[in-house]
Order: C-alpha cells, then structure tokens, then sequence
C-alpha cells in the first residue's frame, strides 16, 4: 500500500521528502524521473481558460493559484496520470497537464485534471485531492487543434490502461483522500 510520506508530498502547504531533479524545460523530450511518484496534491477548483470542455471537448477542473504555487520550483510541466477526488467524493481516474500549454501560448502556469467521470454539474469552489503517478509526455504545442484533440484521447487511453495496474482502494484510505474533502491553507 503506498504511504504519502514516502515520496512527493504535497498538501496543507508543506513538503514530504521529494527525490527532485535538477531543473528541467517544460518543453523537452525527457520524461519525469519515475521517483518522484506517487505525487499527492490539493487545491479548489477555479474558472480556466473555458477552453477543456467547449473546444476540446475534454473538461477540466482548473486548479487555484495556491496549488500551483505549492508545487515545487522543478516539478516538471507535462501530461500526467493518476487518481482524483471531489469534495472527499470517490476517488477516479485523472489525466492531468501541468505548465503554459505552449499549443495556446499561455502565460500563465496552471494545473488542469481531467477526471475520467462524468459528472451531473460544475464543481468550481470545491476542493480536489489527487495522486499523480505517472508520467505520459511533455507539453508541445501542435500543428493543429484537431492533432492536440487526438493527442488528448490517446493521453486519456493510455492513461487508463496504466491504470487498470493500480488498485484504487490501495489510495482511498491513505490521509491524503480521508479528510472528508477539507484543502487547509
């Protein structure tokens, strides 16, 4: 069963032990080092750019500015997959990105989970936990939108075969997701 405070941890604002890497682009080739999973993290879920559900057909939770902040300095920016929860909900599977989305030159960092659910409504102002743990690719900005949308299914299927290998209840009952949704600051 994996601990939080093995490695990567991330929450309430504090740092667990982390194995990190020397800096690294956001736009690279090198995938993240495999030591650095699982990665637990939290924030609110906030308004993004609008652009995940309407022109990519792939709705996102857009994580607050305290999240991102929280990360450490070289986390590294790319397409990630794990588990995420809503308001202390059940735990689901999550593909992730994390940086500027160099494809719509963003300015901004920010950290977007796409949760492999639907859900009945929005969910802005409630607090998401997750894990990440794994690593798909680094971000790239595409030729087109149509390549990005292909990118982003093929994201979302291999995501879910590399989780169809964990065993959600091995997280469920870690600290991380048992504190019936609470994000303290």
């Amino acid at each position: 069963m994996p601990e939080e405070n093995d490695r990567n941890v991330v929450d309430h604002g504090a740092y667990g032990t982390q194995h990190l890497p020397p800096l690294r682009s956001c736009i690279s080739d090198e995938v993240a080092p495999m030591d650095r999973f699982p990665y637990y993290f939290s924030g609110r879920v906030v308004a993004g750019f609008g652009r995940g559900g309407k022109q990519l057909g792939c709705p996102t939770a857009n994580l607050d500015e305290r999240a991102i902040a929280r990360l450490p300095s070289d986390f590294p920016c790319g397409v990630f997959y794990g588990l995420a929860q809503v308001d202390g909900g059940k735990l689901y599977g999550m593909v992730m990105s994390v940086g500027w989305n160099p494809h719509f030159k963003n300015e901004k960092k920010t950290i977007e989970v796409h949760i492999l659910h639907s859900f009945p409504e929005d969910f802005y102002g409630s607090n998401l936990r997750a894990v990440a743990l794994g690593y798909l690719r680094s971000m790239t900005a595409f030729d087109s939108l149509d390549n990005l949308k292909e990118a982003i299914k093929n994201d979302i299927s291999v995501a879910q075969s590399h989780l169809s290998s964990f065993k959600i209840e091995d997280f469920e009952h870690t600290d991380h997701f048992n504190v019936d949704g609470v994000v303290t600051s």
